[in-house]
């Protein structure tokens, strides 16, 4: 595409973005116009379904659900630059170990080599795992090259020390890439890596895998009623609730807005309808106050849908069978929980 195509291109995005932001009262700030400029522009079919179904839902789309599907669809430029400084500081620390072992005594050919090999590793494209692999090469062979003179052995514990905090480092932002900063719990990014690494484990050796999809009741009336800051202490609420139900590899992740969803390893169909059955009466039973003012909420419930996979499915097929039976709980009535119906394989 010529430049200047691009350029009119863009202008006719903003033309049609801007008066959709208004129609439904979003804040017009960089992070809101990229969600709807990548929506007018049609190229992200997932985001197109996420904002269509939230208007389809709720008849608009606040400042704060356009937040979380900028958050969702559009982090990844946070996740480079943090990849981009360890990059840059693990090959600091790479060349003050090298400095330091070229003026040691006592140091192998071998082991220079190795850490030059380390070294020439590094490069623009590496993700967070590469950099992991070569940290724990680099610990390995310092360790190994560590020569009996006191000052070498004092500048190579100094570097060992810096190589181990940026493994820290980078351990904690791998955390915070996966984890949903209201709920702490697994956000929709670990969930997909989950998903996919547990039914490849099902098509292989047939391991049992579950999952609960669940969703909150009413929730807009919620936050309508009483606001998004006690919408955010029932989500909070119903997350811990969640968590304290499984253990193990099971895992908790918000799906995105008020919906959640359990994925259950070894766990048979029956148990995870009783699982959900429990979790049901558990949420439904509570009666959450205000903080602010100690009004009671009423009762809080949830919806369920459950599903077993089914070897060589499919994850699309997967969760849309789970999908399918939590909306039919909401057609029961809500508060309810309903199992899949099996998929139809071809």
């Amino acid at each position: 595409m010529e430049y200047s195509e691009y350029q009119e291109q863009a202008a006719e995005y903003m033309r049609l973005a801007i008066p959709l932001m208004r129609r439904y009262g979003i804040a017009m700030t960089p992070a809101n116009y990229a969600v709807w400029y990548e929506y007018v522009s049609g190229n992200n079919i997932s985001l197109t379904d996420a904002v269509e179904q939230h208007i389809d839902e709720y008849g608009q789309l606040s400042d704060k659900q356009s937040a979380e599907l900028y958050q969702r669809f559009f982090d990844r430029e946070k996740d480079q630059t943090e990849l981009l400084e360890f990059r840059q500081n693990l090959r600091h620390v790479l060349e003050e170990i090298l400095n330091y072992v070229n003026n040691g005594v006592g140091i192998t050919k071998k082991s220079n080599k190795q850490l030059m090999q380390s070294l020439a590793k590094l490069h623009p494209e590496m993700q967070q795992q590469d950099i992991q692999l070569v940290i724990e090469e680099v610990l390995v062979e310092t360790k190994a090259t560590m020569s009996s003179t006191e000052q070498l052995s004092e500048r190579l514990n100094m570097a060992m020390d810096e190589m181990q905090d940026l493994k820290r480092d980078l351990d904690e932002t791998k955390q915070q890439v996966k984890t949903d900063s209201l709920t702490k719990l697994a956000n929709r990014k670990a969930f997909d890596d989950v998903i996919t690494k547990v039914t490849q484990d099902a098509d292989n050796t047939g391991i049992e895998v579950c999952i609960i999809f669940c969703d909150l009741d009413y929730f807009k009336k919620i936050n309508d009623t009483h606001g998004h800051l006690v919408g955010d202490q029932v989500l909070k609420v119903v997350a811990n609730t969640l968590k304290s139900s499984v253990k193990g590899r099971d895992l908790v992740a918000r799906y995105g807005g008020e919906e959640f969803i359990i994925t259950l390893l070894n766990t048979s169909i029956d148990n995870t309808k009783k699982l959900a059955e429990t979790l049901r009466a558990d949420i439904a039973s509570k009666r959450i106050k205000r903080k602010d003012t100690g009004d009671s909420l009423g009762v809080i419930t949830m919806s369920f849908g459950v599903a077993r996979y089914v070897p060589s499915e499919g994850i699309d097929s997967f969760l849309q069978r789970a999908d399918r039976a939590l909306y039919m709980s909401k057609r029961k009535g809500r508060n309810a929980v309903s199992e899949a119906a099996p998929p139809i394989i071809r």
